[in-house]
């Protein structure tokens, strides 16, 4: 069987995003050339020339090329269907794209999504189908946020020494998509309205859901869901 096209150009969005995320931190911060020149500027300069012409290529891209779906409503439909199926390996894209939106919210400079890691974590073999669709929203959230897929840029990376983004985002980030499955099943809000709602849920509880997490008290993560998806969003 010949492999998906999908599979094959992978790598390669997940590089010129990395490039892209990169240019942009260095043109905001100048972090880089700051930890290796000791002051800011020329790299900087470079960098807000370069992101001022992909910015433009960007707006010409968009208004000739057709755009794949932008509705994270729908988004957040499907995976509430994969979910309870056991089956969110074949939704990567879906889960990119709204772990994107969610970093918006966050305003996380300098911080990548791998979609290659949300594509090759293979969750189908450590999730079964689940009744119980918060249960299933919670499996999956801790599948999701044991994965890594959040990291640093390039750009991020070099300016830190190496590193993490810093503890806890990546499950910030599953406990904010899953909870936003949940709040659009129950609510049928539109789906930027539910992923609002749910990231301002896991930023005042999201301390006590995430040691859930940590130690695998899903049934109590589950508990705690139930107890809050009706007020939102």
């Amino acid at each position: 069987m010949l492999p998906h096209p999908d599979s094959l150009t992978l790598p390669i969005r997940e590089g010129v995003r990395d490039l892209r995320s990169s240019i942009r931190f260095e043109a905001r911060a100048g972090s880089v050339s700051n930890r290796l020149l000791g002051r800011p500027e020329p790299t900087r300069r470079l960098a807000r020339f370069a992101d001022g012409l992909l910015t433009r290529a960007e707006a010409v891209a968009v208004r000739v090329l057709p755009r794949g779906e932008t509705d994270p409503g729908l988004r957040l439909d499907r995976l509430a269907e994969a979910a309870k199926a056991g089956r969110i390996g074949e939704r990567s894209a879906d889960l990119y794209a709204l772990c994107r939106a969610i970093l918006d919210l966050d305003a996380a400079s300098g911080t990548l999504v791998s979609e290659m890691r949300l594509a090759m974590g293979d969750p189908d073999t450590r999730l079964r189908p689940e009744a119980d669709p918060t249960l299933a929203a919670v499996r999956a959230a801790a599948w999701m946020g044991s994965l890594g897929a959040v990291r640093p840029c390039f750009s991020t990376f070099l300016a830190r020494g190496g590193g993490a983004t810093g503890e806890g985002l990546d499950r910030r980030i599953a406990l904010t998509l899953w909870l936003a499955v949940l709040v659009r099943a129950e609510s049928r809000e539109d789906g930027r309205l539910a992923i609002d709602g749910a990231f301002r849920a896991v930023d005042a509880e999201g301390e006590g859901w995430i040691a859930m997490l940590r130690h695998a008290r899903l049934e109590a993560l589950a508990d705690a869901w139930r107890r809050t998806v009706p007020y939102l969003p």
